[in-house]
């Protein structure tokens, strides 16, 4: 496998560069079945990791609601290898405090531990730091989500407790221009 490129910004969604095998784009309605093809090729740690319950896929009102503007940002990475095949699904969503968002990433387990998460949380912050809107950004997952724990500490984000083993993290955002 080759390894992923750095995402860069391009408006208001993210783009890769012309080499990357990747294309990470708005999700749209029209993407569940590439998303849900997503979950059904993850493992089942991986899913369990990403939603702390071991499901194979999103039902089309839970994806409406997910790439819905006034939800936030979702976005879909896929590799193209003679097919479009999805690799990583990155949510940046409003929760119900204002101006705090909540980051969440399901990468395949074939593009894990390769700098792809880790490149699309510095992405999604990104583009939160960009959004007037945006003051928070927090990351909730079990203690036990290794990659998770990894992509912060490389950031040299503090990670807090668990509480009921699972931690609530804010990650810093970049400085705004």
């Amino acid at each position: 496998m080759s390894t992923p490129s750095t995402i860069t910004r391009a408006s208001s969604m993210p783009t890769t560069k012309t080499d990357s095998p990747f294309t990470t784009r708005r999700a749209h309605l029209d993407d569940l079945s590439l998303v849900n093809a997503l979950h059904h090729a993850c493992s089942l740690d991986s899913r369990y990791a990403r939603y702390g319950t071991p499901r194979r896929e999103l039902k089309t009102s839970e994806f409406a609601r997910l790439v819905h503007p006034a939800a936030g940002d979702t976005w879909i990475t896929t590799l193209h290898n003679g097919t479009e095949t999805a690799v990583a699904l990155t949510h940046l969503l409003k929760t119900r405090t204002a101006g705090v968002y909540e980051l969440a990433i399901l990468v395949s387990d074939s593009w894990q531990s390769q700098g792809l998460g880790g490149r699309l949380t510095d992405q999604a912050l990104a583009v939160a730091a960009a959004n007037p809107d945006c003051r928070t950004v927090t990351a909730v997952f079990g203690a036990s989500n290794r990659r998770a724990l990894r992509i912060l500490t490389r950031r040299n984000i503090v990670i807090p407790a668990a509480s009921a083993g699972v931690i609530d993290a804010i990650l810093p955002l970049p400085k705004r221009s």
